[in-house]
C-alpha cells in the first residue's frame, strides 16, 4: 500500500493562488497575510534540509516568526481570519517542538502535519480575500466602539 502523495506543482499554485487572491480581492491585512505565506515559503526553500529527520531548525525559525505576524495582525484587525491563521501558524510551532522532544515521531509524520497546516493557513487567506469586500463592508457600518478621540480611564 502506498501512501498518497500531491504532485509537486500544488504547493506553489495554491500559495501563489492566496497572494493572486489576496492582490484581487483583499485588503491590507489579506495581503500582509499572503506575503508572510510567499515569504515564509522562498525562505524555506533556502532553509530546509533535504533528507534530514531531525528537527528542521531553520523551518522551525521561519514558523516562529510567521506565527507572530499572524498573532500582531490578528490583534490589528476587527476581522477574525488572522486568529485561524495563527491557530495553525500555533500548530506548526508545536510540531517542531513535538518533534524535537520525541524523536520517535516519524520524518513522514512530522512534514505531513507541517504541511496540512500550510495548507489550513492558506486556504484560510484564500477565504478571507475572496470575502474581504463583504466583510470590510459590514465592518465599517458597525457603529465605532468609542467616539474618535475617547481616552479610556
Amino acid at each position: 500500500m502506498s501512501a498518497f502523495q500531491l504532485p509537486l506543482w500544488t504547493y506553489p499554485t495554491v500559495v501563489i493562488g492566496a497572494g493572486l487572491a489576496a492582490l484581487w480581492r483583499g485588503r491590507e491585512e489579506e495581503r500582509l497575510g499572503a506575503f508572510t505565506m510567499l515569504a515564509a515559503w522562498a525562505v524555506t526553500m533556502v532553509v530546509y534540509r533535504t533528507g534530514s529527520r531531525d528537527t528542521q531548525w531553520g523551518i522551525f525559525a521561519v514558523d516562529t516568526v510567521q506565527f507572530v505576524v499572524f498573532v500582531w495582525l490578528s490583534m490589528k484587525t476587527r476581522r477574525y481570519w488572522p486568529l485561524f491563521a495563527a491557530g495553525f501558524g500555533l500548530l506548526q510551532v508545536v510540531t517542531h517542538g513535538a518533534k524535537t522532544l520525541d524523536t520517535g515521531i516519524s520524518a513522514w509524520a512530522y512534514i505531513t502535519a507541517q504541511i496540512i497546516w500550510s495548507y489550513l493557513i492558506l486556504f484560510t487567506i484564500i477565504y478571507a480575500s475572496l470575502s474581504a469586500p463583504r466583510r470590510y463592508a459590514e465592518i465599517e457600518a458597525m457603529p465605532a466602539i468609542d467616539p474618535p478621540g475617547a481616552t479610556r480611564r
